[in-house]
C-alpha cells in the first residue's frame, strides 16, 4: 500500500466520524459576518476574507501551537455574544516573542506604534490625530515612550482590530472590543484592593470623557464584565474537571515558550528541563487559584467563580505533582549526561520519538510500570494514571506518556519526589549537582535505569555501565 493511499483511507475514515466543516478562513468569515449582522452593520466579501486570512495567518506560525487559530473557536464557539466573539477572534492575533516580531502584513497595520530599544518594548510618541491609538492606550493604561513589559501582545492586537475594523464599526463598539482583549492579559494580582477588572473600569470611564464615547454607566459596567467572561474562557481549561485535557493544554505551551523543543528531534536534555524546570517554578512559586479567574460586578456569580477555583485549586495540585515528576526524570537523564560526557539529544538516551514510519528501541521498553496502579501509598492515583497512560493527545515534541516520570514516581510517591527536588539547584547541570541528586534517589532504580539506559545509549553504553558499577560499589561500601 503506498503512503499516498494510507493517507486517503485515514481521511476517508476520519470524516465518517466527523462531519466535514468550512475551513477555518470559511468558519471566521462566517462568524465575523453574523457577529457584524448582529451589531447592526456590514461589511464586502473582501473586507471578510482579508480579516480572516489575517487572523489565521497570524495564529498559523510555526512558532504556534496552544495560541493557533484553533483557539480562536475554542473561546468563541458557543457564545451568543458578537463583541465577546470578534474579541476573541482577534484577541491572539500578536504573539511578539514567541512569533519573533511581527509579519510583514502586521507591521504595516502597525507603522509608527512601537519600537524597541536595547532589547525593551518600547511605544512610540502617540499621535494626536490617532484616536484609535489614544482609545487603547487610554484603555490599557499605557503611556508614551513605555517600557511595556506586561500586556504588549493583548495592546497590539486589540490595536489590530479597531485599525481592522473601523470602516464598519462604531468607536463606541469598538472600546468594548479593546475592553475585553485587555481582560485576556492573565493571571493578575490586586492592587490596593483593587482586581484587574476594577482598574479597567477606571480606565474606560475615563476613554470614556477623553474619547467622547458616550457609554451609559450600564453599557461601561456590561462592558468590564463581557471582559471577565471572555478571560474565563480564554483559561476555562484551568476550570475542567479533565485533569488529562488540562495538562494537554498546559503542555502544548511549552515549544511556544522554548524555541528549541519546535525542532521536534534535536532538542537535547537540557533544553528540554529548562523547559520542564521554569514551568515547574511557574505552578509552583507563582501562580495561585485565586489568580487565574474573574468577575465583575456578580458576573460571573459568586457561586460560579467557586466552583471553578475547587477545579483549579484540583488542576493546579496535579499539575504541580505531574510536573514535579518530569523535572525528576529528566534531571535524572540530565545527571547521567553529565557524568558520561555532557549534554546530548534527549533521543540519545530515551530513543526516538515514535512515527507512523519509524519506531526505534526506547528507555521505557525496560522499565517495570505497573498501568493498573501506582505502588507506592504516597502516590496521587490521578497523577499517576496520567503519567503512565498519558496525556489526552500526543504533541509534537513528547509522547503522551511519561514511562521513566512514572517509574520514578511509582517508587518514590509524591513527598519522596518533592525532597528529591528540594534544596537543590537542578539547571544547569553541573557534575556535583548530579551525584548528589542520584544519592537523594532509590539506588535500585538509579541502577534499573542505568542498566536499560545503556541499551539505548549505544555511544556512552561503556561510561554508563562503569557509573553503575560504581554506584554499586557506593552501596556495597555503605553496607
Amino acid at each position: 500500500m503506498t503512503p499516498s493511499t494510507t493517507t486517503t483511507m485515514e481521511v476517508t475514515a476520519a470524516s465518517a466520524i466527523i462531519s466535514p466543516q468550512p475551513t477555518y478562513i470559511g468558519r471566521l468569515i462566517l462568524g465575523i459576518r453574523d457577529c457584524l449582522a448582529k451589531l447592526g452593520a456590514e461589511a464586502t466579501n473582501i473586507q471578510l476574507e482579508e480579516w480572516a486570512i489575517f487572523i489565521h495567518e497570524s495564529m498559523s506560525s510555526s512558532s504556534r501551537n496552544y495560541h493557533s487559530v484553533k483557539h480562536v473557536f475554542d473561546l468563541a464557539d458557543g457564545w451568543d455574544d458578537p463583541i465577546g466573539v470578534l474579541s476573541a477572534y482577534f484577541h491572539d492575533c500578536i504573539y511578539y516573542d514567541v512569533d519573533g516580531g511581527l509579519s510583514a502584513c502586521q507591521a504595516v497595520i502597525l507603522k509608527n506604534v512601537m519600537e524597541t530599544r536595547d532589547g525593551d518594548k518600547i511605544l512610540l510618541n502617540q499621535d494626536p490625530e490617532d484616536e484609535l491609538l489614544e482609545l487603547c492606550m487610554i484603555i490599557f493604561g499605557f503611556r508614551p515612550d513605555q517600557v511595556v513589559t506586561t500586556g504588549l501582545n493583548e495592546f497590539l492586537s486589540a490595536l489590530i482590530a479597531v485599525r481592522e475594523l473601523q470602516e464598519v464599526m462604531s468607536k463606541p463598539i469598538l472600546s468594548k472590543i479593546v475592553c475585553c482583549i485587555e481582560a485576556t492579559i492573565a493571571f493578575r494580582t490586586k492592587i490596593d484592593g483593587e482586581t484587574a477588572l476594577d482598574r479597567l473600569y477606571d480606565r474606560m470611564v475615563k476613554a470614556n470623557v477623553t474619547c467622547k464615547l458616550g457609554l451609559s454607566e450600564e453599557e461601561l459596567v456590561e462592558a468590564v464584565q463581557r471582559a471577565a467572561l471572555l478571560s474565563n474562557r480564554d483559561l476555562g481549561n484551568f476550570g475542567s474537571q479533565d485533569r488529562a485535557y488540562f495538562l494537554d493544554n498546559t503542555w502544548s505551551l511549552l515549544p511556544e515558550l522554548n524555541k528549541s523543543l519546535r525542532d521536534n528531534y534535536c532538542y537535547t536534555v537540557a533544553e528540554f528541563q529548562l523547559a520542564v524546570v521554569k514551568m515547574n517554578g511557574f505552578f509552583t512559586f507563582f501562580l495561585k487559584e485565586d489568580m487565574i479567574f474573574s468577575s465583575f460586578r456578580g458576573v460571573p456569580s459568586q457561586e460560579v467563580i467557586q466552583v471553578l477555583e475547587v477545579q483549579a485549586r484540583r488542576n493546579l495540585e496535579i499539575a504541580r505533582t505531574y510536573v514535579g515528576a518530569k523535572v525528576l526524570s529528566v534531571s535524572l537523564l540530565a545527571a547521567f549526561a553529565e557524568l558520561t560526557g555532557g549534554d546530548a539529544p534527549m533521543s540519545l538516551f530515551m530513543g526516538d520519538l515514535p512515527s507512523r514510519l519509524h519506531v526505534s528501541r526506547r528507555l521505557e521498553d525496560y522499565l517495570p510500570i505497573t498501568l493498573e496502579g501506582c505502588g507506592h501509598n504516597q502516590c496521587d492515583p490521578e497523577v499517576y494514571n496520567i503519567l503512565a497512560h498519558g496525556r489526552t493527545s500526543e504533541t509534537s515534541f513528547d509522547i503522551r506518556q511519561s514511562p521513566l516520570a512514572a517509574y520514578l514516581y511509582g517508587c518514590m510517591g509524591s513527598e519522596g519526589v518533592a525532597a528529591a527536588l528540594s534544596g537543590i539547584k537542578l539547571h544547569p547541570m553541573t557534575k556535583e549537582t548530579a551525584k548528589e541528586l542520584l544519592k537523594k534517589l532509590p539506588r535500585d532504580a538509579v541502577l534499573r535505569v542505568a542498566q536499560n539506559m545503556a541499551k539505548v545509549a549505544l555511544s556512552r553504553q561503556d561510561l554508563i555501565l562503569k557509573l553503575v558499577m560504581e554506584l554499586g560499589e557506593e552501596e556495597k561500601g555503605e553496607e
